[in-house]
């Protein structure tokens, strides 16, 4: 059976409802039996008082006519019945056992200490019949108890009606949300005339949309420039097959040469997607080999070292600034290194000089790795779009036929895999692209 909010807010309400009319009844009742028992103990002892004021008036008399007036006293009382303690404890006045027969009283003992004179008095014990007021008490519980039931039904009944009704907005939205149209991911919903709780899911909603559509709308553009990246180098090789089977007799050089060139392709071809199988595993979280490096600049000098060469024939310099610990990949954390160094190498101005910056953020448990470089600014408004796949700066730049425009984007996924973010910045002269790495990162789902 499903869950029902309609079901569950009536049967809360309904608790809520019994629980209070239940506390309700029970104060009522407890305020019924306190008001009684006050009464009962202050009748009591004015009763008391009368029957000692009696004695001491009376204490020259017989004992048969000074009981005689007690005996007045109390039949005007009404359903009180009285009892004398002598010094030594022997019943002066009154049965042993006062209202025997009687399931409900009230007793009270008073001191008479100092009376009856040649007739010693100690105490007096009065007994007064309550069964009507306990009566009383039981019907005011039955009703409150009934009360209680009755209304709790009737909270019932009534709060699943009302939510219900409440619920209506939730259900108009629901039914909004099933008449879009799929295919539409521009369409939102207003909240102009919506209840005030709905007001976060609208908002939540439509900037779900959003996403989905700028989400829908990388995949196109990611989609469209994995064709063309394709289509190029396939162009080119079907092209180039169809002149080589139309020759007759093909030059034995240029076929080596054309061979070469298919294969220049077909690595190209194999770079791209080599490179687009990795952006799919890090997306789903298959890379898991962190473990803890005391020193981050070991993987920058081994990167270094590999590329050593393309930095001497650029005549270019390495230096290396800072250093940190953290919990890491190294495989990935060299290839992200290597896209950014390969990447400042292609760029840099000639005998110009790469800093690596190892340092800790402001938020202790990051540490940021930049590479440094000096050339040609990025602009403005390509920043927001370095990491994305495929995407270039200037399709014209130098080598841009022999780059596909997903080594940033890799950085990105191996940044993001490691709990940080990619960063990109230009001051003029200087061009710093870098990532930011969680110390104690585990291992997560990195968003492409």
């Amino acid at each position: 059976m499903r869950r029902s909010i309609a079901r569950r807010s009536s049967l809360q309400m309904s608790i809520l409802s019994i629980l209070g009319v239940g506390l309700i009844a029970v104060f009522g009742y407890h305020c019924v039996w306190m008001w009684q028992e006050v009464r009962h103990q202050e009748s009591l002892e004015r009763t008391a008082t009368a029957v000692e004021q009696v004695l001491i008036r009376n204490s020259d008399m017989l004992p048969t006519d000074m009981w005689r007036s007690v005996d007045e006293l109390l039949v005007n009382l009404g359903n009180v019945r009285a009892k004398v303690h002598g010094d030594e404890g022997q019943v002066l006045y009154g049965p042993q056992v006062l209202l025997s027969q009687v399931k409900y009283k009230k007793t009270y003992m008073y001191s008479l200490a100092g009376l009856g004179g040649t007739m010693p008095m100690r105490d007096l014990e009065l007994a007064m019949d309550v069964s009507e007021d306990k009566k009383f008490l039981g019907f005011i519980g039955v009703v409150f108890a009934i009360a209680a039931v009755v209304w709790g039904l009737f909270i019932m009944l009534l709060s699943g009606t009302l939510a219900r009704f409440e619920l209506k907005p939730l259900n108009k939205f629901g039914r909004k949300i099933a008449s879009f149209d799929p295919s539409d991911l521009t369409a939102r919903i207003r909240s102009d005339n919506e209840p005030e709780e709905l007001y976060p899911v609208i908002e939540q909603f439509n900037k779900l949309m959003g996403k989905v559509g700028q989400y829908q709308e990388q995949l196109r553009s990611f989609n469209s420039n994995v064709a063309h990246e394709l289509n190029t180098p396939l162009s080119s090789l079907t092209v180039s097959h169809e002149l080589l089977l139309r020759e007759k007799n093909p030059d034995p050089e240029h076929l080596k040469e054309a061979l070469h060139s298919h294969l220049e392709e077909l690595q190209r071809m194999n770079r791209i997607i080599q490179s687009m199988l990795f952006l799919s595993h890090a997306s789903q979280g298959q890379y898991n080999d962190f473990r803890w490096v005391e020193k981050l600049s070991e993987p920058v000098m081994t990167v270094m070292d590999y590329m050593e060469a393309m930095l001497e024939e650029k005549h270019l310099h390495f230096e290396l600034q800072g250093d940190a610990s953290a919990r890491i990949d190294s495989e990935l954390i060299k290839r992200a290194l290597s896209n950014l160094v390969s990447n400042a190498i292609r760029y840099a101005e000639e005998g110009s000089t790469i800093h690596v910056h190892i340092e800790k953020t402001m938020a202790q448990e990051f540490v940021a790795v930049t590479v440094r470089n000096k050339g040609v600014c990025i602009p403005e408004k390509s920043m927001p779009h370095l990491f994305e796949p495929f995407y270039r700066v200037d399709q014209s730049r130098n080598e841009s036929g022999h780059n596909h425009g997903l080594g940033l984007a890799i950085v990105a996924a191996i940044a993001r895999l490691h709990g940080g973010e990619p960063f990109a910045r230009c001051n003029g002269v200087w061009v710093e692209i870098g990532f930011s790495l969680k110390q104690g990162v585990l291992p997560a789902l990195a968003e492409v």
